[in-house]
């Protein structure tokens, strides 16, 4: 560890939160920076100093725990409502104001692009306009994923959530996270399945994913299993639908699949075999005006609340010269959701998604919301061939892992007026616009970022959604002399 040892303890200052939620400290130290050695410590929060000891530290990363504070706390800090916090590894910043969540959440936002990215600090904070906060900081998420462990030694099944690093599961009364009806399948889930006559099923399962709409009241449940079993889906369909009534709700339960992923297929492999076996096959959930067919493995907003507000502000942007494009193109559009419901913002939409169950809920979803001039296509969006579509506006919303660079280099090559990326992961997002912006000069286009507008879909997490706008900057007309 060089100057440090790690049975000493060492005064540091928290300056901010990383992006799993822990506290970004910086210890003042010769031959280190300036600013301090950073280390990363849980339970700090900006502003706080404490007496740290380094517990890790390698050629790129440091990690030290708090051994006692030396300040009061901070007045962002707060009692985290869920008594599991800290343990489990759902939530990471409950025990910061929700105001502080909004600052450090900007803040991630506008680090990233500085730092990742390189763009100019003051013309980002030029462009950069204030987060949009969410109304409800609780019970928002419309779908859950709760890992199950089967006890051989109890014969029972648990049902709940990962502790935090671990694959253990943390037992818990409630998610402050997830739609309260959620947690009634959870448990009527863990009672139904450690009943000894269904050992077998209760082996067999992986997960048990809950899928809401938070606004229509119609819920889907995939039980992900190891192998192919039987399950006494009318059973366990009345066991939750009972629960349900009890808790007079209005949810009902209408949809109930399996998802066959073997035990050799990694957890985050979203490809299974998937069965209805019963109910309908689909889910609605609507936001504001519109109505949108959801299947078992198509993307959607986990917070359809927020999903209003995150799309209205695309659909601003689309907006931004008051002139709406002739032609959207909207990539990575899973369901349809932003492409239709901005589809008022446009003459006519292109949808492009990889996940053919999406794309045949997205046709659906037009048709459902009588939507014409409108054409959704199965592809991967880096392998579509555009050929001679010439859109006005392009709307990007990749997954975490961002845009392909093939991507980038033919939506230069389209040269659309505006493009609207809409972003889960500021990192990804800020090594997106450097890699656009280096293209940009090859292909001899000019754009420019206009908005930046973070959005906070994930309360109560370091997440954060960033809609960001890019505008082509028109070369100026060359100036004709004429002679007389």
């Amino acid at each position: 560890m060089g100057f440090f040892e790690s049975n000493k303890e060492y005064s540091a200052r928290c300056v901010g939160i990383s992006n799993e939620g822990m506290g970004v400290v910086r210890i003042s130290a010769p031959n280190e920076k300036e600013d301090g050695l950073k280390v990363f410590v849980e339970d700090m929060l900006p502003g706080e100093k404490a007496s740290i000891k380094i517990t890790k530290r390698d050629t790129k990363m440091t990690f030290g725990e708090k051994a006692s504070s030396e300040t009061p706390e901070s007045d962002d800090r707060t009692k985290p409502v869920c008594p599991e916090f800290g343990k489990c590894g759902g939530c990471q910043i409950q025990h910061a104001t929700y105001a502080c969540q909004l600052r450090m959440k900007e803040s991630m936002v506008r680090s990233c692009l500085v730092r990742l990215g390189h763009f100019p600090e003051n013309e980002i904070k030029a462009c950069m306009e204030p987060i949009l906060g969410a109304k409800d900081q609780y019970y928002y998420r419309n779908q859950m994923q709760f890992p199950v462990e089967y006890s051989r030694e109890k014969r029972c099944v648990r049902i709940g959530l990962f502790e935090r690093n671990t694959h253990h599961i943390v037992e818990h009364e409630k998610c402050y996270l997830a739609d309260p009806a959620a947690e009634i399948v959870r448990s009527t889930a863990q009672t139904f399945f450690s009943d000894l006559s269904r050992m077998d099923q209760a082996k067999a399962l992986r997960q048990v994913v809950i899928r809401t709409g938070m606004l229509s009241k119609e819920m889907m449940i995939i039980l992900v299993i190891r192998k192919q079993v039987t399950i006494d889906a009318d059973a366990f369909a009345a066991a939750v639908s009972d629960e349900l009534k009890k808790a007079k709700n209005g949810t009902r339960l209408v949809s109930i699949w399996t998802e066959e992923r073997p035990s050799s297929v990694k957890w985050k492999n979203p490809k299974g075999t998937w069965t209805n076996i019963w109910g309908e096959t689909t889910i609605r959930e609507f936001l504001e005006n519109r109505v949108f067919r959801i299947s078992p493995d198509s993307f959607f907003q986990v917070n359809s609340k927020q999903a209003v507000t995150l799309y209205n502000k695309v659909k601003e942007y689309l907006r931004f010269d008051g002139v709406l494009p002739r032609m959207l193109l909207d990539l990575y559009c899973g369901t349809g959701s932003i492409g239709i419901f901005c589809s008022d913002a446009c003459h006519h939409m292109y949808g492009i998604e990889s996940v053919e169950s999406a794309v045949i809920d997205a046709r659906s979803n037009a048709r459902a919301n009588y939507i014409e001039d409108t054409e959704f296509f199965c592809s991967k969006a880096e392998d579509f061939d555009f050929g001679a579509m010439m859109p006005d506006a392009i709307v990007i919303d990749p997954p975490r892992k961002g845009c392909d660079e093939k991507l980038l280099e033919k939506i230069l090559e389209l040269a659309p007026m505006r493009i609207v990326y809409v972003s889960c992961n500021p990192a990804t997002l800020a090594r997106d616009l450097s890699r656009f912006f280096q293209m940009q000069t090859e292909k001899g286009v000019q754009y420019g970022i206009k908005k930046i507008c973070p959005v906070d879909m994930f309360p109560q997490t370091t997440h954060v959604e960033t809609v960001v706008l890019l505008s082509k900057n028109l070369a100026p007309k060359p100036r004709v002399e004429f002679e007389f």
